[in-house]
């Protein structure tokens, strides 16, 4: 019967984005990171998944064979302590990051610098979830479920900061000046996500946002920055 009440068409592969991608949930998952190959995993108890492939035919739909491998703690193949199997989700990612640290190489007459002004930068890019189904023996010679979570994606970013700007920063100025200013921050990055938080590094050019801005000596200069966000889609 169960078999039988999954076994339906599906006209697309909507029920990818159904679930949270932090949880290990009923939907469609991925065997390998970067394949087409995809099945559906059922949640029978705390203890047991059942997975059945999925067919994806040429004019974009999808049926869920009634062919079912169960992974159990009752199986009796188990020949070591643990045995596990691992799942992707691929999905579009739209973080909010703040950047902490960012690191600038050194110009003109000013060395390497390791600054801690306000960055915060919207973050779009390419992320895939991963979960890890472990089957591990207790002592008293039973086999529980465990699942790790853990996700990564890459993609560009933009935003805006603030930072110092003085008659160091300026070439050809000979004056006190000294003010807090905006910047745009713009590039590419990379990061890792545990549960709805990520951190990763981010690298890209800084843009002075005023008057200033062609004789600041970090104009459209690369920067590396660590990276703090929490996920919002």
């Amino acid at each position: 019967m169960l078999c039988a009440c999954v076994a339906i068409a599906f006209s697309s592969c909507k029920m990818l984005h159904e679930n949270s991608k932090y949880d290990f949930n009923d939907g469609i998952y991925q065997t390998k990171r970067f394949s087409h190959h995809r099945v559906y995993v059922l949640k029978v108890d705390d203890d047991t998944i059942a997975v059945f492939p999925v067919k994806q035919f040429k004019d974009s739909t999808s049926i869920i064979s009634s062919q079912r491998t169960n992974y159990t703690p009752m199986q009796k193949k188990f020949k070591d302590n643990k045995v596990s199997h691992i799942f992707y989700r691929p999905s579009f990612d739209l973080d909010v990051m703040t950047i902490p640290l960012k690191f600038r190489p050194g110009q003109y007459i000013l060395p390497n610098q390791l600054t801690t002004n306000f960055n915060g930068v919207v973050f779009g890019g390419y992320r895939i979830d991963a979960y890890k189904v472990s089957y591990k023996r207790t002592p008293l010679n039973v086999y529980k479920q465990k699942v790790k979570h853990i996700g990564y994606s890459a993609g560009l970013c933009a935003g805006i900061g603030n930072t110092l700007v003085d008659d160091n920063s300026l070439r050809g100025l000979k004056s006190d000046l000294q003010y807090e200013g905006m910047i745009l921050i713009a590039g590419a990055a990379a990061n890792l996500a545990v549960q709805n938080f990520t951190f990763g590094i981010i690298c890209g050019p800084d843009f002075l946002m005023d008057k200033y801005s062609s004789q600041w000596i970090y104009q459209g200069k690369t920067s590396v920055g660590f990276t703090l966000g929490i996920d919002i889609n």
